[in-house]
């Protein structure tokens, strides 16, 4: 198969600009789920608290996704085609399950606010656990730097005068 050079620049602009939004949405989601899910414990809808969390969100790559959903379901897609239509938009596996668990919800006719709860839940301890392996390698990634110019120059400062002594003789 023969890629051309505009599929190759197309895809990694499209790289490029996941690369940065990726992380923030990733970042935004559990709160987004908690204001929603707060919404709807009040007794409000799926597409209320929707709307109640876009008015109240700070400018980020998930406010724009999900202002997209709400202007979808606003044209009168359905709200299930419009999580579909998200989940496919964005790559990321926290994003889909989220969306995948709010389509399940709907489909099924259950109530939406213990499936938030418990998907918030678990995006919490998803973002701990990669806290805590990125914590983990961190003194890896550390040994090159400190044994190729820390410790050199710590030696040199403790025994290079010791070495010059010894080189020059003893100079009473």
């Amino acid at each position: 198969m023969v890629v051309s050079l505009q599929d190759w620049n197309r895809r990694f602009k499209q790289w490029n600009v996941n690369r940065k939004r990726l992380p923030q949405m990733r970042a935004a989601l559990p709160e987004a789920i908690d204001l929603m899910t707060l919404v709807m414990q009040a007794g409000l809808d799926f597409q209320v608290a929707l709307v109640h969390y876009l008015e109240r969100a700070p400018q980020s790559p998930l406010r724009e996704e999900l202002a997209r959903v709400q202007s979808e379901i606003r044209t009168g897609v359905s709200r299930v085609d419009a999580l579909r239509r998200l989940s496919e938009r964005v790559p990321d596996r926290d994003v889909r399950e989220t969306a995948r668990a709010i389509i399940q919800g709907i489909e099924l006719g259950s109530s939406l606010t213990p499936i938030l709860r418990a998907q918030a839940r678990a995006l919490r301890k998803r973002r701990a656990f990669e806290a805590e392996k990125r914590a983990a390698v961190a003194p890896l990634k550390l040994m090159f730097p400190l044994f190729v110019f820390i410790f050199p120059t710590l030696f040199v400062v403790l025994f290079g005068p010791v070495v010059l002594t010894v080189m020059n003789g003893p100079g009473l």
